[in-house]
């Protein structure tokens, strides 16, 4: 859905490489605390090498993405269980009622969306459950994939999102593919260590985490197995 607007270098396969590193070596002992350290971490490491790229090919119009802009809220979002764990975390350290309110949501996003792959995601145009009053709720923690979009044009977001066929994104390339590093180069780290699936949709993962009061000792011990949320392949992404 985008159309690409940079050139110039492209130092992904090294930023994917370090990730993996990063994360096979930080899983043997994760806790809480390390997670929360290697997310800080990796969203760090993407940040340094957009900034990098940035400053030797910087984008041909300005990023038009901003705080109430949620047109693109609506797909389906690849993340890995280091992702769903630290925004379950996040979710889970607010108010009780907070907490019973944004369960409550992602349970009825999940009985909507749960098995449907990204082509029906598109038309079914579902909001994420994690929006409020059309803003990100855990903005800060939130997952690789959305780091990565961008538009230059919220006009085109609106027409492309409300209609599977409307125009192409004006997209810099280099966030996208930054932060699609750093979520291959942390699937691959996930693997190296044994984890498995290494790769979730969003809703069904935090479906299963946010059962848990401590998702991530849960899912260190075997009682949350992430399974059932693993991706669901479009057609047109089957080979």
């Amino acid at each position: 859905m985008g159309a690409a607007e940079a050139s110039g270098p492209d130092y992904s396969g090294a930023l994917e490489n370090g990730v993996r590193r990063v994360v096979a070596r930080a899983l043997p002992d994760i806790n809480g605390e390390r997670l929360d350290a290697l997310m800080a971490e990796l969203f760090g490491l993407a940040d340094s090498a957009l900034a990098a790229l940035v400053a030797k090919d910087p984008p041909r119009r300005a990023i038009a993405c901003k705080a109430g802009c949620a047109y693109c809220c609506i797909v389906y979002v690849q993340v890995t269980p280091l992702e769903a764990l630290h925004v379950a975390r996040s979710i889970l350290a607010r108010p009780a009622a907070e907490v019973t309110a944004v369960r409550q949501r992602v349970a009825a996003a999940h009985a909507t969306t749960v098995g449907r792959d990204s082509d029906y995601r598109i038309v079914l145009a579902q909001p994420c459950p994690l929006l409020v009053d059309g803003r990100c709720s855990v903005y800060a923690d939130r997952p690789f994939a959305c780091r990565g979009a961008n538009s230059a044009d919220a006009n085109a977001c609106r027409d492309a999102f409300a209609n599977p066929d409307g125009p192409l994104l004006p997209t810099f390339i280099h966030q996208s593919k930054t932060y699609a590093a750093l979520g291959h180069g942390a699937a691959k780290g996930l693997s190296d260590t044994g984890t498995h699936p290494t790769l979730l949709e969003l809703i069904a993962a935090l479906h299963l985490a946010l059962a848990h009061d401590d998702p991530l000792a849960a899912w260190r011990s075997g009682d949350l197995d992430f399974t059932s949320a693993r991706c669901v392949m479009a057609k047109h992404e089957q080979s």
